[in-house]
């Protein structure tokens, strides 16, 4: 039986939880999710708790932090003028910016604290900091 290896595109139906419990993302009412193995497409954990797995397995891959989004960093939170915000409405604590790279990507950044002159954001992604529980199965091999 052919089993999930490194250059093979899968396809899983997955529920992604915290360890409390709480699901933050699952395929269950959407198409299921396909990557590629080793194209650097999921976060680290994902991908290893995948391989080796075949089509018809279900599994329960528990991902650290190291493996997942890691450890929040100091250097993703900082200040930005309000003025160089281009935002429709008005700004709030929580809302989320997308601001434009020179390299054509983007960032995107939660508000976490807003004065009359200045934001102060985050760019951390929402789940660093945190381990995690997919519960995945794997639909095919290619």
């Amino acid at each position: 039986m052919k089993t999930a290896q490194i250059g093979n595109s899968v396809s899983v139906k997955y529920v992604g939880k915290l360890t409390d419990g709480t699901i933050f993302d699952a395929t269950e009412d959407s198409e299921p999710f396909e990557f590629t193995i080793g194209a650097d497409e999921v976060i680290p954990g994902f991908q290893d708790g995948i391989i080796g797995m075949s089509a018809g397995e279900k599994k329960v891959i528990n991902i650290p932090v190291e493996e997942a989004y890691g450890v929040p960093s100091d250097d993703l939170i900082f200040n930005i003028e309000r003025e160089d915000v281009d935002a429709a409405g008005e700004l709030q604590i929580g809302d989320v910016l997308e601001l434009p790279l020179k390299d054509g990507n983007s960032l995107f950044a939660n508000i976490i604290e807003l004065s009359d002159d200045e934001l102060t954001i985050d760019a951390n992604h929402e789940l660093a900091g945190k381990d995690l529980i997919f519960e995945v199965e794997i639909l095919s091999i290619d």
